[in-house]
């Protein structure tokens, strides 16, 4: 009977292809092989991108051709196993949207990080089924290798998203450049031809004036020589100082926001698997992830120490957290928190907290702790009983866990 219970409780061991997934996919801070894969080709990318400028200069390229062909061919077998490894096993991608095994790894092929795995590998074989074609070519065409780290660093892919959230935004700010650059130029035309025939031949030819005035770029191949061409030069550099700025002001407003929304799906589930707040509801959670603030700390850094003010309750999204409390040591990992015995008390800190390795945290300061509290006692309650429930145990030497139940 126990035997039966057992086995039925066991989780199984995942397929080898459901193991591809999760260390191709996502095994950054869980898993260490997926940690090491991951490392791994980050550096390869940014080898292969200094390779190919260090190719460029004839004197390195020429005398280390043979090591730069050999570098290639080991790039371009570890990029095409990885690209067909994630096409066979994109069909385990939790969402489902790869499910079927022919159209779903049809439908991932066509995605946009796996059009830029096919590019990054793609000069390679081009360069022996069309063997006529500038070779230069393909060499400045593996730069695209680079966009590959677009899958490995997530602010990249969030720019992605940025920018077409804020399309409609952008694409007003540059019709609105647009106008003026064909304003400018039309104008600048008519002041300067008469003057300059050659610089100022044509509306085309004086856009190249008004996008480098404009830009603030200011060559200084063409300019303004008539009094009225200079004054209107000077206040179109002056009007492009600041309609040229409002798209870096978009995309700077819009990338805020885009992490201000992940820092806040992140607080809210990390704040709704936390026993301390159950039975909140979603809009209470919700409420309670605004006033956490997100905090990084590296191994051996100290969150706080032995007799430091207690400024704030601290969760542990990621990592590991030592606890050093009367010459004992706890280890608390994902989902514990800490810091709220002195927090409660308001005295000094009782212990030492230090990283035992890279961990993302959310603190909670004082004032919010005290302001939530006052809102609803149930979660003054609940940390006041964790709290002592810890005491307690240190106390009897049975450790300083977290209960599973703070009621």
């Amino acid at each position: 009977m126990n035997d039966t219970a057992d086995h039925q409780h066991t989780k199984p061991r995942p397929s080898l292809r459901n193991r591809a997934f999760e260390v191709l996919d996502g095994g950054w801070e869980t898993d260490p092989l997926g940690r090491f894969i991951n490392v791994f080709m980050v550096g390869l990318i940014v080898l292969n991108v200094a390779a190919i400028i260090l190719e460029s200069m004839q004197s390195v390229g020429d005398r280390y051709a043979s090591w730069f062909d050999w570098f290639e061919l080991f790039s371009v077998v570890v990029f095409s196993v990885e690209y067909l490894a994630r096409v066979w096993c994109c069909v385990d991608h939790p969402t489902g949207r790869y499910a079927q095994p022919i159209r779903g790894r049809l439908r991932y092929m066509a995605s946009p990080m796996a059009i830029i795995d096919l590019m990054a590998v793609a000069p390679f074989f081009i360069n022996y089924l069309v063997p006529t074609i500038d070779l230069r070519f393909l060499r400045v065409f593996r730069l695209l290798r680079l966009l590959k780290l677009t899958r490995y660093f997530p602010a990249m892919r969030y720019l992605g998203s940025v920018v077409y959230g804020q399309r409609r935004a952008l694409l007003s700010a540059f019709f609105v450049m647009l106008v003026m650059l064909t304003f400018a130029s039309s104008l600048m035309y008519l002041i300067e031809h008469k003057h300059q025939p050659e610089d100022f031949s044509s509306i085309p030819a004086a856009m190249w004036w008004g996008m480098a005035t404009l830009t603030t770029v200011g060559y200084g191949d063409v300019t303004p020589i008539t009094p009225m061409g200079k004054l209107v030069g000077t206040m179109i550099a002056l009007f492009g100082i600041g309609m040229f700025a409002l798209p870096a002001a978009i995309m700077a407003s819009g990338f805020i926001r885009e992490m201000e929304k992940l820092t806040f799906i992140t607080s809210w589930k990390v704040t709704a698997r936390l026993p301390l707040f159950k039975g909140l509801d979603a809009a209470e959670i919700g409420e309670v992830a605004t006033l956490l603030r997100p905090r990084n700390v590296v191994p051996g850094e100290a969150v706080f120490r032995k007799g430091d003010y207690a400024s704030g309750v601290f969760f542990i999204i990621t990592g590991r957290i030592r606890i050093l409390l009367d010459g004992e040591e706890y280890l608390l990992k994902d989902g514990d928190f800490f810091g709220e015995i002195a927090l409660l008390d308001h005295r000094t800190r009782l212990g030492t907290a230090i990283a035992d390795a890279s961990s993302r945290l959310l603190e909670l300061d004082r004032e919010d702790f005290d302001e939530l509290c006052e809102r609803d006692p149930q979660i003054h309650a609940n940390v006041a009983r964790v709290a002592q429930r810890r005491l307690e145990s240190h106390e009897q030497g049975h450790g300083f866990s977290i209960p599973d139940n703070p009621e």
